[in-house]
Parts: structure tokens; C-alpha cells; sequence
């Protein structure tokens, strides 16, 4: 009892200490720039604030801690100003000067998981802001993602499809998604990642996504393998905002959105929240509807200026129509060739439809937040996340191909919950340190019915993580150096199965193995030269997730394992290097990193009964276990420019070289399938009469190699996609604040057609709406 009171005591003994930054956001004239926003976020990353400026162009943030900040400006027609450190201690006054032409700066927090400006940033990272996503006209999290160098975005199908997001040629469950830094995951998923539900999100409430591409399991944990996806959440400050909006069009698509924030008593208390409703009723083949419910919420108190509370939630429910799986031609009409071109009708068939076979699909991720600044060099944060995840797959007779013999459901429920608690000590200007502890615990249920069988199993399993960083700025912040290192241990529960007997039981079930991972960071900026030079090598892991301990079949009234609660965690290794060069006064960006990744073990399928059932302890014939994973190593090119006030223009190319470790393909070659060698993106964004915007933006991608299970083992070879999508938005002001946006978007406007995994895709089609925001 003394113990938890000396916790808690110093959390609720809070200071009245206060600190206000006010000043004035400036044109390249000096003059007021009138509803510019000003951004401050504090340089642990627990605490993020925006004030409106107004009409002369002051703001004023009062009941700050006194501590290290950043702060940026941005406003319309003008490019965000240069971020500028700011130390509280007592009331201060920073003027932000705006620039006509020159590219932005935004503040992160993902690369780093403490606030950073982009000349502090040691890792290969991107930013894709809430001006772009509205130039682009995008609604969901992977269209957002698409233009991103080193990311294949695949969705099998139209809006709302099943999609996957790939990072520099690796698999789709090795990118870890997070919500405002906390992980989402699927813990009934085969791989225990959120890669189900990507294409459930949609972004209605997000002020930004940050992309880190590389290792980042020091920081963030399991599945961070391949790079780190974080949706920043709007954090409601400021006067009374917010917006309503509606399209409709091609595929019989119907989206409608509102959303509205703004402070209270004082900005002390911070709201925001969003509702979106997503509509498809008839898809690529008037045979795919899809529907998909989402809110999100923010509501932040400042109950001292040293120690604020928080809560974020965010919820979906989705109903998704699906089709048959793509089979091949017959063997014997496949050509001996390798690879198989892959020809709709000839060598492959597309999914086919499917009339009884849905999805439903749910979730819900809350987040609570207690903050306190104990001293200006020393702040403390305790955070606890729950995330609840369904799926229900439902299948009948009905279709053509293999099908059931009457109506069934394969239920997948999940639910994580984690605690943490970390500290952020400033030791000096220059030297930051973070540490923490972090608690999971995870609970699947899985229930098969049909009028034969209800067959069930759930499982549980707990970890202990501590995580410590330390980032120091050094040469006159030129050079940054950052070491980070994680150590987590794991306990398994025993599982129960219900509807069978099955092999686990009586057999010891061992706790998972520990995983240890670090990261190491360097930079290097030369303001004269105007480039900085950045190295990055870290190694992360997956834990196994508990279908793959776990995982059975069911048949003739008895269960089939093919999990092993043995398995160890996912491992792998990772360099990249790398350069920001900017031109002509910051117009113009050009970066090149180069990168490699090693799967030093994974966990594979082994569908070819190499297993003995004489010595599996689970008497298996096939099942998961570790083997020997594969590489993948390339480089990624990119470059922005802001040409002029009203003209910006940015593109990638990415070259990715992945292998196999052990072929599973006919002929032998490791080639890893889903990868296309070659991907290219741009965008162009050129406003016109002051008023309307007009973006066109592509994505093309090589040819990849895609195994169908009808085909053997033989890889078909697919064209990659080809889309360029065309955006028009005119706007109209009403008023100081208010504004009417009328938009248009027109998608794979070449009217291409390309298949991913061997799912058709949309050709053109085009939407039109309305927005109206104060």
C-alpha cells in the first residue's frame, strides 16, 4: 500500500505553475497573415496544441508547461514556416514567419517516438498531411499510402476490398499499423497483425499519417519489421471547427462525412470527433457491395498546466460481399514455360461471385492518457490501450467451384489490452532519454459452426517489456545520434478446445522465447550545403501469433493441429543509408536511401508433411514452424518541389530485389512473389484562378509473380498496375472562415485493367461531391 500511494501521490499533488507563448504569424512582408494556425508540440511527444490566429495575426497558447517545445506555422496559400525550438520558462513570445514559396515543414513524432523536425530526423520517413489527402480527394488509409516511396499498396478488388500494404518487398503482416504510437493489431488474425482491417480504415478524424520505412521494433514492438504506419489523430484545439461533406458516383458509391472540434474554457478542454458512412452497392461486377460504419473520437482536459488526461477512440463495423478464390486454367492447358503469363481465361480465371459468402467485420481501439510534467526536464506519461477486434466469414452452397454443404460461420474474436508507462528526462539541451515498461495481454476465440459441428478454441498469452532510447543533439544540432534498445518476455496460458479432442492435450506448452532488439541512428546536417546524410541498422521481431501455436483444423467430429506452441519469434536485421539534399532556398527536395533487410528466422506453412507425426509431440503431418526466411535490399528515390506559389510537383522510384531463402516455386527460383522489382509514383498539384486545384496523381508498378494453389507450384507472371487518378477541387469562400468545396475525382482515368493476386480491379470510374468546412 505504501508503495502504490507513493506512486500515486505525486500524480494528483499538481503544480499551478504556468506558462503562456503568444506572438504574431508573419508574411515574407512582415504583414499579419490572418487564420494561419500555429502548431506546439512538446519534445517528449506527449503534448500537441494548435491556436488560430486572428485578424491582425497573434495567437496566444496559455497553460503550458514549462518545458522544450516545437512549433510551426501553416496557413493557405502559403508554405509552413521553418520549425523553431522553443524553451518555456514563463511567458514567451515567438513570431513564425510563413513563405511564399518553399516546401513545408512538418513536425513527427513516429521516427523518433519524441517530437522532431524534419532536419532531425536520422531515418528513412515521410509525411503525408492533411493538405494532400484533400488535394488527392483520398477517404481511405491505403489509397493515402499509394504515392509512398518503398510502399506497395495491393487491394484485392474496388473500395472497401481486403487490401495489404507491403514495405520495401517484404510481407504485408511485417509493417506494424498504430494508432497516435499505440499498435493495432488483430490478435485472431494467422499472423496476429492489423493487415484484415486496412482496408476498413478510413480517415476521418486523422490530422496526418507518418511513415517510417525500416526496423522499428525498439520503439514500437512486434511486426515493426519492415516499416512503422501511424494515424495521427486531430487533437480538437482552437475555436469551433469542423466540416460535412458528401459524394457519390462509379460502382454505386456513396460517402458521407462529419466531423467538428474546437476548445472549451479556455482551450482547457479539447474536443473532436467524426462519423463516416461508406456505401458501395454494386462494385466491379454490380455483384460486390460493401458497407462500412466508422467514428472517431478526441477529448483532451488540462487540469494543471503540468498534467493533462486524454481519450481517443476510434470504431468501425463493416459488411463486405465477397467472391470465389482465382484458380488457374487446368495443368494440362498451362504452358511449360515458367513464368506462366498470366492471361485472364486462358491461363487463370479471376475470383468468381459468390452469392453467400460475406464478411462481418468490427472494431474498436480506445486509448487513455494521463501526462505530467514533473519538472521542465522531466515529464511522465501512463497510457492504456484496448483494442477489440471481430470477424465472422459466412459461407454457403451457393457459387461455383468447391462449397460447402450447408451454411457455416468461422468466427475470429481478439481483444489486446496494454498498459505503459514511460518517463522523458531532458538531461540537457541536448541530451534526451526515454525509458519505459509496457504490459500485454492477448485472448483469441475462434468458433466454427455449421448444423454438424461447433467446434471452439481459445487461447491467451501475456508479455513484460522494458524500452529505453537516448538521442543526443550535438555539434550545434547538426549532428543527431539516437540508441534505442527493447527486451520482452512472453507467458503462454493453456488453451481450451470445445467440439473435439485435441493433440495438445497432456503436452507440456512452453513460454515463447525472449526477444532483444536495439537501433541505432545517425545524421548529419549541413545547413551551407543544405543536405543531410542519415544511416539507420536495427534488428526487430514478430511474436508468433496464437492461431500459429494454436491453429487446427476440425473434420469428422475431431480436431487437426497444425500450430506449435514451440515456435520462436520472427527475427531479422536491417541497414539502410541514405541523403536529403534541398535546392533553390528549400523549393526543391531530392533524397536516395539505400536499403537491405535480412529474415534471419520466420514462421512458415510446411504443406508438404515433412513433420513426422511419429515425433511431433502434437502428432502433426503439416503445420507451422520456423525456418529460414529471405532478404530483400534495393533503393528508394524521391524528390519535391514547390516551382511556384500555385505549382507542386513530387515523384518516387523504388528498385526492390527479394528473395527466398528455400524456393517454393516450380523451377526452383527464389524469387518472392508479390514483389514488382520496379514501382513509380507522382503527383501534380496546380491551382488555377486562385480557386480551383486541379491533382493528378500515378502509381505504376512491374510485373510481379503471383502462386495460385490450383496451379501447383507454378509462379504466373502479372502485369503491375498502371493508375493515375485526376482530382478537381473549387473552392468557394464563405465568409472569414467558412468555405464550400465542390470536387470531382476521377480513378484509373486511362481506364487500365490489372489484377492483384489475380482479383480484378476497377477500370475508370468517377465521383462528385461537396464539402462545406468553418
Amino acid at each position: 500500500m505504501a508503495f502504490r500511494l507513493a506512486f500515486v501521490l505525486p500524480l494528483i499533488v499538481f503544480s499551478l505553475d504556468a506558462a503562456t507563448l503568444r506572438g504574431r504569424v508573419l508574411d515574407p512582408d512582415g504583414a499579419g497573415v490572418p487564420g494561419a494556425v500555429v502548431h506546439l508540440r512538446s519534445r517528449d511527444g506527449g503534448f500537441a496544441q494548435s491556436a488560430m490566429c486572428d485578424g491582425t495575426g497573434a495567437y496566444l497558447i496559455a497553460n503550458l508547461a514549462e518545458t522544450a517545445y516545437l512549433a510551426v506555422a501553416d496557413a493557405p496559400d502559403f508554405a509552413s514556416s521553418a520549425a523553431q525550438p522553443v524553451e518555456l520558462r514563463g511567458d514567451r513570445e515567438l513570431d513564425l514567419t510563413l513563405s511564399l514559396a518553399r516546401l513545408s515543414t512538418e513536425l513527427s513524432v513516429t521516427a523518433a517516438s519524441t517530437a522532431q523536425s524534419p532536419a532531425e530526423i536520422s531515418k528513412a520517413f515521410d509525411l503525408i498531411d492533411k493538405h494532400e489527402i484533400d488535394a488527392r480527394a483520398e477517404y481511405s488509409l491505403v489509397e493515402a499510402l499509394r504515392l509512398t516511396p518503398g510502399i506497395r499498396v495491393m487491394q484485392l478488388g474496388g473500395p472497401g476490398a481486403l487490401a495489404r500494404i507491403h514495405s520495401r518487398g517484404l510481407r504485408a503482416f511485417d509493417t506494424s499499423l498504430l494508432i497516435d504510437g499505440f499498435r493495432f493489431r488483430d490478435v485472431s488474425a494467422p499472423q496476429a497483425d492489423g493487415a484484415g482491417f486496412f482496408g476498413d480504415f478510413l480517415l476521418l478524424g486523422t490530422e496526418r499519417i507518418e511513415v517510417l520505412r525500416g526496423s522499428g521494433s525498439s520503439l514500437y514492438g512486434t511486426h515493426a519489421i519492415g516499416g512503422v504506419v501511424n494515424m495521427v489523430t486531430a487533437d480538437g484545439s482552437g475555436p469551433f471547427h469542423g466540416e460535412v461533406s458528401g459524394e457519390g458516383g462509379g460502382l454505386g458509391l456513396f460517402r458521407g462525412v462529419a466531423r467538428a472540434g474546437g476548445g472549451l474554457l479556455d482551450d482547457r478542454l479539447r474536443l473532436s470527433g467524426a462519423v463516416s458512412h461508406l456505401n458501395v452497392t454494386s462494385g466491379i461486377d454490380a455483384n460486390d457491395p460493401t458497407r462500412n460504419w466508422s467514428a472517431q473520437g478526441f477529448a483532451q482536459y488540462v487540469l494543471t498546466p503540468r498534467t493533462r488526461i486524454g481519450a481517443r477512440l476510434f470504431a468501425n463495423d463493416t459488411y463486405l460481399a465477397l467472391n470465389g478464390t482465382p484458380s488457374a486454367a487446368p495443368v494440362s492447358a498451362l504452358p511449360s514455360t515458367l513464368p506462366v503469363p498470366a492471361v485472364e481465361g486462358r491461363t487463370f480465371f479471376t475470383a468468381p461471385d459468390d452469392p453467400d459468402y460475406n464478411r462481418y467485420s468490427s472494431f474498436l481501439s480506445a486509448l487513455l492518457t494521463v501526462s505530467h510534467q514533473w519538472t521542465p526536464a522531466a515529464a511522465f506519461r501512463a497510457q492504456y490501450q484496448g483494442v477489440t477486434t471481430r470477424r465472422d466469414n459466412r459461407d454457403g452452397p451457393g457459387g461455383v467451384g468447391f462449397q460447402p454443404e450447408a451454411n457455416n460461420s468461422n468466427r475470429f474474436d481478439g481483444r489486446i489490452d496494454t498498459a505503459q508507462a514511460r518517463t522523458d528526462l531532458t538531461l540537457s539541451r541536448r541530451h534526451f532519454v526515454s525509458a519505459g515498461w509496457e504490459f500485454e495481454r492477448e485472448h483469441y476465440d475462434n468458433l466454427s459452426r455449421d448444423p454438424q459441428t461447433n467446434a471452439r478454441v481459445t487461447a491467451a498469452q501475456r508479455s513484460h517489456a522494458l524500452f529505453a532510447q537516448d538521442q543526443w543533439r550535438m555539434a550545434g544540432d547538426r549532428l543527431q545520434l539516437s540508441l534505442s534498445g527493447r527486451f520482452q518476455n512472453f507467458s503462454l496460458s493453456r488453451p481450451a478446445f470445445t467440439g473435439g479432442n485435441p493433440e495438445y492435450a497432456g503436452v507440456a506448452l512452453p513460454s515463447p522465447p525472449n526477444a532483444l532488439t536495439g537501433d541505432a541512428a545517425v545524421s548529419y546536417f549541413a545547413p551551407s550545403a543544405g543536405a543531410k546524410f542519415r544511416a539507420h541498422v536495427g534488428n526487430s521481431y514478430r511474436s508468433p501469433a496464437l492461431y500459429e501455436r494454436y491453429g487446427y483444423s476440425f473434420f469428422a467430429g475431431s480436431f487437426s493441429a497444425y500450430g506449435d506452441p514451440r515456435i520462436a519469434p520472427e527475427r531479422s536485421i536491417a541497414f539502410d543509408a541514405g541523403f536529403d539534399q534541398y535546392f533553390l532556398n528549400s523549393r526543391v527536395q531530392v533524397s536516395g536511401t539505400w536499403f537491405y533487410t535480412r529474415l534471419q528466422q520466420v514462421i512458415g506453412f510446411d504443406f508438404s508433411g515433412i513433420i513426422n507425426p511419429a515425433t511431433d509431440p502434437y502428432g502433426r503431418f503439416s503445420g507451422y514452424r520456423n525456418t529460414g526466411g529471405g532478404l530483400a535490399r534495393g533503393v528508394e528515390l524521391s524528390t519535391r518541389a514547390q516551382i511556384t506559389r500555385s505549382l507542386y510537383a513530387q515523384g518516387a522510384y523504388t528498385y526492390t530485389n527479394a528473395d527466398e531463402r528455400t524456393s517454393a516455386l516450380l523451377g526452383g527460383s527464389v524469387r518472392s512473389i508479390r514483389v514488382s522489382p520496379h514501382t513509380v509514383s507522382a503527383m501534380v498539384t496546380q491551382r488555377l484562378w486562385r480557386s480551383v486545384d486541379v491533382t493528378f496523381d500515378f502509381f505504376g508498378a512491374s510485373s510481379y509473380w503471383w502462386q495460385m494453389f490450383s496451379g501447383g507450384a507454378r509462379p504466373f507472371l502479372f502485369s503491375g498496375p498502371k493508375k493515375a487518378d485526376v482530382v478537381v477541387n473549387y473552392t468557394r469562400p464563405l465568409g472569414e472562415r467558412a468555405r464550400l468545396v465542390v470536387f470531382t475525382r476521377v480513378e484509373n482515368v486511362f481506364n487500365r485493367t490489372y489484377y492483384e493476386d489475380a482479383y480484378r480491379t476497377p477500370k475508370a470510374w468517377a465521383v462528385g461531391g461537396l464539402r462545406f468546412a468553418w
